[in-house]
């Protein structure tokens, strides 16, 4: 597994650490332990100061997570400017590896965390001491081409490629907000290598994990059953991988179909279960010093998919994409500039369901200066996100100074 899966590494995020778009070469350290076991300690430290003028409060938050510009009502107004610093980013990876222990087949096991997690208490102090967040568990048993998992992990509908930031890395430019989706869940995988080494590669992915969705009742809000759960049905994914390496071009692209179900009464009532569903596709072209990457998706209630502007109503339907273009200028010095957008169907959904929908347009884009030497990079990044909430439409801009230091 270490020699064929690594070269899906950015398909598939079968690597011992994805850096969600940071592109730094990882430094990762190898600890021999005893019976022939190994531990790989990996991961980054990273840090942001910013300046977001206007609000993105009711999102995902402000700082390294920002998603969207808060709703009008909420918005500051004359007083807009906050200036702060975020160091929830930080990444550390702990990847345990052991000899064969069954013919050719080798287990493996990840547990990986960021300080994404609440804070503490509130300012003046509290917000200056976060709590760290699991992001993956996992245990793999592989034989170098085929690989089954079970834990936590990306799920095959997630975006592997994504926007490349200092700033924005758990949560890529564009999540929930410019066409990034897709999200972590329990579950079993497979992956198997179609052609480990012929110059076209082709990896297969597919998974079933646990459901998702918002609790459908109190009485399931105090079980933490949402109404994925409450169907009794997992979430199932499939996904294709392709890669291929001309003389001077890379290229790499995936397809992947979800298929999910939900009780929208939640246990102990009656009721049947709805289908959602999602299809997308991504491609990835690194010609030299220039890079051009993007990512399509549409379909049905995937706002647990982070889909949709992250709005969970299993009846909309939608589309968002993104594109984002890097070209390094010298070994140390790039530019990269995105810009993504996410279209929920709001018309239609207010033609069936007689509801409105609160967040039904948005428009994310972003712009990156980045220094890169070794272990360390910085960059000067520009955020901005316009969004038409049902009430009006509001804008909110961060710009922010991040440092990155890979171990």
């Amino acid at each position: 597994m270490r020699t064929r899966m690594a070269s899906f590494s950015k398909l598939a995020v079968a690597g011992v650490l994805i850096l969600g778009g940071a592109r730094a070469a990882t430094a990762q350290q190898v600890v021999k332990l005893g019976e022939g076991e190994t531990l790989t300690i990996s991961g980054f430290i990273n840090g942001s100061l910013f300046n977001d003028r206007g609000s993105f409060a009711g999102g995902f938050g402000n700082g390294q997570n920002v998603a969207w510009a808060a709703a009008p009502a909420i918005q500051p107004g004359v007083n807009q400017g906050i200036v702060d610093g975020d160091v929830r980013n930080t990444r550390l990876n702990f990847t345990f590896n052991a000899p064969p222990v069954l013919g050719n087949w080798a287990p493996r096991a990840t547990l990986e965390g960021d300080f994404f997690g609440a804070f503490t208490s509130a300012p003046p102090f509290g917000d200056e001491q976060p709590q760290i967040r699991l992001r993956h568990a996992f245990v793999d048993f592989s034989n170098g081409r085929t690989t089954l998992r079970i834990g936590q992990f990306w799920a095959p509908f997630f975006n592997t490629d994504i926007p490349v930031s200092l700033a924005h890395i758990p949560f890529p430019v564009g999540l929930g907000s410019g066409g990034v989706v897709g999200w972590r869940f329990p579950g079993v995988f497979l992956y198997h290598d179609l052609t480990p080494t012929n110059p076209l590669k082709l990896q297969l992915q597919v998974a079933a994990l646990k459901g998702s969705g918002p609790a459908a009742s109190a009485r399931d809000t105090a079980n933490a059953i949402g109404n994925g759960e409450a169907s009794g049905l997992p979430q199932v994914e499939t996904r294709i991988n392709v890669a291929r390496k001309f003389s001077s071009v890379t290229w790499s692209g995936y397809v992947a179909y979800h298929l999910d179900w939900k009780d929208l009464n939640g246990t102990n009532v009656p009721g049947s279960n709805i289908t959602d569903w999602g299809v997308e596709t991504g491609h990835s072209i690194a010609a030299g010093s220039f890079t051009l990457h993007g990512n399509f998706y549409y379909g049905k209630g995937l706002g647990t998919q982070f889909a949709n502007i992250n709005q969970f109503q299993p009846q909309i339907r939608g589309w968002g994409a993104w594109a984002q273009a890097g070209y390094d200028f010298t070994s140390h010095w790039s530019l990269w500039a995105d810009y993504g957008m996410d279209q929920p169907d709001y018309a239609r959904f207010t033609r069936e369901t007689t509801l409105t929908l609160a967040r039904q347009l948005s428009h994310t884009g972003s712009a990156m200066l980045r220094f890169r030497a070794g272990r360390y990079a910085a960059g000067l990044e520009y955020f901005r996100n316009v969004m038409r909430w049902n009430t009006g439409i509001t804008s909110a801009d961060q710009y922010a100074l991040s440092a990155l230091y890979t171990l």
